[in-house]
C-alpha cells in the first residue's frame, strides 16, 4: 500500500522535493495512516513533516484525549504539531448551520493558519476512495452537475490526498498490519447527518443489492468524469482570454458562447477574484441573466459583486463612492522646481508635478493644465447635481452626466474624484481636463496631474 501512494503521489504531482507538507492529524485512522506513511516516505521523495490538530469541542474529555494522543504520536515521530481549539458547537448555534457544515469550514481556516506559521507549502488531508464515493453520492443527490459528479480532487490548489488510491479496507488493514494504535470517533458510527446515513445505511445497501463494488465504480466514474471536465475547462479558459477586455469581459462575445462553455467561464472569472467557494448554480443562472440586461445592472452573490457596464460584465466589489467631502486643490504658486504633491482622497489620489508647456498627458485619467488659468478656490470632490463640463476644443458645455455617457464611462468610474471649481468641472477621470485650463501658444507655467485610483 505504500508503494501505491508513493506511485500516486508521483503521478499527480503532489508533493515536490524539498517541499513542507502539513498533515491535518485528527488522531482518526484515516489521518494516522495518511501520516504514517507520508514518514515512511518523506527521506525517499525529500519532504519535511508538520502537523496540526483542531479540537473541535464536540466531544467533551475524548476529545482532549485525541488532542494528548496526536501530540505524543509526532513526539514519536519528531514531527512538529500546531494545536487549535474551537467550539464548533457554539459556532454552529450562531451561524445556524449544521455541525459538519460548521466544523469543515473551520477546519480548513485552521489548517490554512498552521500553514501559515509552519511556511508549509502543501496541506494533506486523509480522504480515502469510500469518502471519495460518499461525496459523489451527496453531490448526485444534490442534483449537481458534472463537476460535482467529479468528486474531490487529489490536488486543489494546496490541498492534496494522497490516500485517494486507498479504499477504507485498505486503511484497516494497513493499520492491523504497522500496529498503528489510532482514537475512535463514535460519532462517526451514529447514522444522523446526511453523510453519515450514506456511510452507514444507504452505501452498504447498493453495495448488497446491486454493485458490490459500488466504491470502485463511482471513484473510476469520477476519473473519467474529470478527464471531461478538465477538457472543458481548458476551453472555457481560452475563450475568457479571449472575451478580457480592460475591467472586465465582453459580454456580448461571452454569449456566443456554447452553454457548457458560457458556465464554465463564469466560474473562472468568480475563481480569479476568490469567490467561487460559495458560487451555486442559482449564482451562474442569474449572472447569465444580467448579461442579457441593460447596462449598469448589478447583482451581488456571496464574496463578490457581478455587474454590467456597457459591453462588459465585471466581477469584483463595486465601489459606490458618492460623498459630501471636498479637498483644496492647491498647488504651489512659486515653488523652487523640481517638485511634487499628492494630494490623496476618499476616492482617489492626485499627483502633481511641473512640466514642460508642450506636454501631452498620457490618458484620460491625467492632464497637463496651464496653472494661470485655475480658478482660486479649485477643489477636489466628487460629483454634484447641476455639474456641468466642456471638453478641449468642444463648442460649449454639457451635463456631466452626459459627457460621462458620451464616452462610455462605466458607472463605477464616474464616481472618482474630480477636481472643480463650483459647478464647473475642471477635470474629471475617464473625461480629461476641461477646456478652459488648457494650455495654448501663450501658456507659461504648466502642470501635470495624474489620478490613479485608491
Amino acid at each position: 500500500m505504500r508503494e501505491r501512494v508513493e506511485r500516486f503521489i508521483v503521478e499527480n504531482s503532489l508533493i515536490n522535493r524539498g517541499e513542507r507538507v502539513l498533515v491535518g492529524l485528527s488522531g482518526g485512522g484515516d489521518s494516522v495512516t495518511l501520516m504514517h506513511i507520508l514518514n515512511s516516505l518523506s527521506r525517499k521523495l525529500g519532504f519535511s513533516l508538520c502537523a496540526a490538530h483542531l479540537n473541535h469541542c464536540i466531544r467533551g474529555e475524548q476529545a482532549r484525549e485525541d488532542a494528548e494522543f496526536v501530540h505524543d504520536f509526532c513526539d514519536f515521530y519528531g514531527i512538529r504539531v500546531y494545536g487549535g481549539y474551537a467550539d464548533i458547537p457554539k459556532l454552529a448555534r450562531q451561524r445556524g448551520e449544521t455541525l459538519e457544515q460548521a466544523g469543515r469550514m473551520l477546519r480548513y481556516d485552521f489548517l490554512e493558519e498552521a500553514k501559515r506559521f509552519f511556511n508549509a507549502d502543501k496541506i494533506a488531508v486523509a480522504h480515502h476512495m469510500d469518502d471519495q464515493a460518499e461525496s459523489i453520492m451527496l453531490h448526485l443527490l444534490r442534483g449537481s452537475g458534472l463537476r460535482g459528479l467529479c468528486g474531490m480532487a487529489a490536488k486543489r490548489g494546496d490541498i492534496i490526498r494522497p490516500l485517494l488510491c486507498l479504499s477504507k479496507a485498505d486503511i484497516e488493514s494497513y493499520l492491523k498490519e504497522e500496529s498503528l494504535p489510532y482514537c475512535t470517533d463514535a460519532t462517526n458510527f451514529i447514522a444522523e447527518g446526511t453523510r453519515n446515513k450514506l456511510r452507514l445505511e444507504t452505501i452498504p445497501y447498493l453495495k448488497k443489492e446491486f454493485n458490490p463494488r459500488l466504491t470502485e465504480s463511482l471513484c473510476s466514474m469520477a476519473s473519467l468524469l474529470n478527464e471531461d471536465e478538465s477538457y472543458l475547462c481548458d476551453i472555457a479558459g481560452r475563450e475568457l482570454d479571449s472575451a478580457r477586455r480592460d475591467g472586465g469581459f465582453d459580454r456580448r462575445y461571452l454569449m456566443t458562447l456554447p452553454r457548457p462553455i458560457l458556465t464554465r467561464c463564469i466560474r473562472q472569472a468568480l475563481n480569479e477574484i476568490g469567490a467561487l467557494t460559495d458560487a451555486e448554480r442559482g449564482h451562474t443562472e442569474a449572472i447569465i441573466k444580467l448579461m442579457q440586461g441593460r447596462t449598469g445592472a448589478r447583482i451581488s452573490i456571496p464574496g463578490a459583486d457581478v455587474w454590467t457596464s456597457y459591453d462588459l460584465v465585471c466581477f469584483g466589489e463595486y465601489k459606490q463612492l458618492y460623498g459630501d467631502w471636498q479637498m483644496p486643490f492647491d498647488l504651489p504658486d512659486k515653488a523652487p522646481e523640481p517638485w511634487e504633491r499628492s494630494i490623496i482622497t476618499p476616492a482617489g489620489t492626485y499627483t502633481c508635478s511641473p512640466c514642460n508647456v508642450s506636454d501631452r498627458p498620457k490618458d484620460s485619467y491625467s492632464a497637463c493644465m496651464d496653472m494661470d488659468k485655475l480658478p482660486a478656490g479649485a477643489v477636489i470632490r466628487q460629483r454634484q447635481p447641476g455639474d456641468r463640463f466642456r471638453r478641449i476644443n468642444a463648442s460649449g458645455s454639457k451635463k456631466l452626466k452626459e459627457a460621462y455617457i458620451d464616452a462610455k464611462l462605466a458607472r463605477e468610474k464616474r464616481e472618482l474624484a474630480l477636481i472643480a471649481c463650483g459647478s464647473r468641472v475642471l477635470f474629471a477621470p475617464g473625461l480629461g481636463a476641461a477646456d478652459e485650463i488648457k494650455l495654448d501658444a501663450g501658456s507659461t507655467r504648466a502642470v501635470r496631474v495624474i489620478y490613479t485610483e485608491q
